[in-house]
């Protein structure tokens, strides 16, 4: 069964707890106890530790980001690159730091299409050919998937495409943007995104998605190493 991982929340590990509890407190506490786990309890709390500038700095400034969790590297790191950009909604950020810590983490399409095991998703080309004779469930997740890898190519790789536009004439950074524009309000029309809650978020990612985009760009930039 297929499912969208949309949360990094949500997903977050026991040594995400204890990290984040050595940079606010020091290592007074173990993950699991009651003293421990409290801060954590609600989601407002657990959010004033994540937007914190102390433990930002702690994440961009550690030497082996394996530390942590890509769920908790990706949603500080993107969390405050989207909120200096003007983009304020948690569930926005939140989403695409999961888009990101998937791709980070794998192949976010192994053995989605088994019987489509040799198409990379890097061209438009390869999600319209592998729409064909889907069942319209599987179609949800192939135009999720559409997005989301556009997403990902757009906001931490937009020189390979520029790249690739200027050297084979292939389409720039505002037509992928526009593809997973239409991605995104495809897949937001679907059934099943009442069923994974995601009705009203994949307009609204949809609607600052170029803003998004640049956000990213600038945190590719300036943060991370690719």
């Amino acid at each position: 069964m297929h499912t969208v991982h949309s949360t990094c929340l949500e997903r977050l590990t026991p040594q995400d707890f204890c990290f984040i509890e050595t940079i606010f407190f020091g290592s007074s506490g173990t993950p699991g106890s009651p003293a421990f786990a409290s801060f954590f309890e609600k989601r407002e709390s657990l959010l004033s530790f994540l937007e914190e500038d102390k433990l930002f700095q702690a994440i961009i400034e550690m030497p082996y980001p394996l530390g942590v969790s890509a769920e908790l590297y990706f949603f500080v790191l993107v969390r405050r690159s989207l909120s200096e950009a003007g983009i304020n909604d948690l569930r926005v950020a939140d989403y695409v730091a999961a888009t990101l810590a998937l791709h980070a983490t794998g192949n976010p399409m192994e053995g989605a299409f088994p019987d489509r095991p040799e198409v990379d998703f890097t061209y438009q080309m390869d999600f319209l050919q592998a729409m064909e004779g889907l069942s319209a469930y599987d179609r949800f997740f192939l135009q999720v998937q559409c997005g989301n890898q556009f997403l990902v190519l757009t906001g931490l790789f937009p020189k390979f495409i520029e790249n690739r536009a200027n050297r084979r004439g292939a389409p720039g950074l505002n037509y992928y943007e526009s593809v997973a524009r239409q991605a995104f309000l495809s897949a937001g029309e679907h059934p099943l995104a009442d069923e994974f809650d995601l009705r009203a978020l994949y307009p609204q990612l949809a609607g600052c998605f170029n803003e998004t985009r640049q956000a990213l760009n600038r945190m590719a930039d300036d943060y991370l190493f690719l």
